[in-house]
């Protein structure tokens, strides 16, 4: 073999390493890490320091848990979630979860709206500006529609973006004694007395797993076409997904904790950014601006993938981005539309920060319909076959699931 041909085989083979990382279980994980998200992340730093760091990391095993159900449902039954439910609970149950769906959908794109019109005006853009262009770039993709791999790897360019946030732990110091303390405090019920603390941790709760991405990541992988052999890949891109997430989400709480520490503020995305101009620097006031733009773009394709997939499969109507547009009309006709209400809202509303805040607590009562049924689903052999999940493990995701939900309720009577 000679050089230019070991050359290929080693391309090769980092390409085909990258196909097993970078697909639908990485997309929904790095597009659950979206700018309100994000910016939730900062103001948990910024209000409680490095407190939320141990939960962080705790949320990263029920987020892991639950994702993975979608890959057993999908290639053990090869159909999209929206389907799955009408068919085994019918239509009324289906359409609940679906209506679930579609109210934290309406509020999270007000978010990401929120975010990149407020970054727009630090960068002199008005609001309408850059309201029209995400609408514009949003509909743009989308004819790129009848080859789902096409459009996907547009969505794996943006969601590169936003590992910026990395680069946090190279940049915030962080003490080992403080590290410890926040370790610590996880124990101690007097953090369980301070609404604030409960706030921020309902909301953290709320923006590890939410309905779209359960309907987003089953779909996509019908969609994209892959098979049992795939389903090893399929978990081990899930898993290091939902490690980036949370990862991504410590790094910006340690962003929001530094700004704290110097001086900064956190009141809002505009607020938080330029304080990491001052306190930073410009050049990475432009760089956590990019990687927030780029959360919030990701988690609007995706969000709305997830809809038009599970609205589809609820009517029975052809979907996919692997058909054309003639051949999967209201699919693709959802998708445009879903987010033209959000886009509207931001024109007349500017102050979001307690919305964005709020939308993150309900997120975690109103994951509960459809991680219910999923769990369910996925405990039918007569369903998904061998990828069923055991007994112990259903109840296991359960308690888990209901503990989740129990919290953000908790957290909204307390802060009312």
């Amino acid at each position: 073999m000679n050089f230019q041909e070991r050359v290929s085989k080693s391309i090769k083979g980092i390409s085909d390493s990258f196909r097993v990382l970078l697909g639908p279980g990485w997309l929904t994980m790095l597009a659950d890490v979206d700018a309100p998200s994000i910016l939730t992340a900062m103001q948990s730093g910024y209000y409680t320091g490095l407190a939320m760091i141990p939960w962080l990391i705790l949320l990263t095993i029920p987020l892991y848990f639950i994702q993975e159900l979608t890959i057993r449902a999908a290639l053990g039954s090869g159909k999209g979630m929206g389907t799955l439910l009408r068919e085994v609970y019918g239509n009324k149950a289906a359409a609940a979860s679906l209506i679930a769906m579609l109210i934290i959908d309406g509020a999270a794109y007000v978010g990401e709206y929120a975010a990149i019109s407020a970054i727009g005006l630090l960068f002199g853009v008005p609001v309408v500006i850059s309201v029209i262009l995400v609408l514009v770039f949003h509909t743009v993709i989308i004819l790129m529609g009848g080859s789902y791999k096409r459009v996907e790897n547009v969505l794996l360019a943006i969601s590169a973006f936003i590992l910026v946030y990395l680069v946090a732990f190279a940049v915030v110091p962080i003490r080992a004694q403080e590290m410890y303390g926040a370790l610590l405090s996880i124990f101690l019920p007097s953090s369980y007395s301070n609404s604030l603390y409960l706030t921020l941790l309902a909301a953290n709760i709320g923006a590890v797993i939410m309905p779209w991405m359960l309907y987003y990541q089953q779909s996509a992988i019908v969609d994209k076409g892959l098979r049992r052999e795939h389903y090893t890949h399929e978990r081990f891109e899930t898993v290091m997904g939902a490690i980036i997430s949370e990862t991504l989400m410590i790094g910006s709480l340690l962003v929001g904790y530094w700004l704290r520490v110097k001086g900064g503020v956190v009141d809002g995305f505009q607020s938080a950014l330029l304080s990491i101009s001052r306190i930073i620097s410009p050049y990475w006031f432009i760089v956590a601006a990019v990687g927030m733009v780029a959360a919030a773009l990701l988690a609007i394709f995706v969000i709305s993938l997830g809809f038009a997939y599970g609205l589809s499969e609820y009517f029975g109507w052809p979907s996919g981005l692997s058909r054309r547009m003639c051949e999967a009309r209201g699919f693709y006709a959802f998708y445009v539309v879903e987010v033209v209400p959000a886009a509207l809202i931001i024109l007349f509303m500017r102050d979001l920060v307690n919305l964005i805040l709020g939308i993150m607590v309900f997120n975690a009562v109103a994951l509960a319909i459809p991680t219910y049924l999923l769990i369910s689903l996925v405990s039918r052999r007569d369903v998904v076959g061998d990828y069923t999940i055991s007994r112990a493990r259903a109840i296991a995701l359960y308690v888990v699931t209901t503990a989740l939900i129990i919290a953000g309720i908790y957290a909204i009577m307390t802060t009312i």
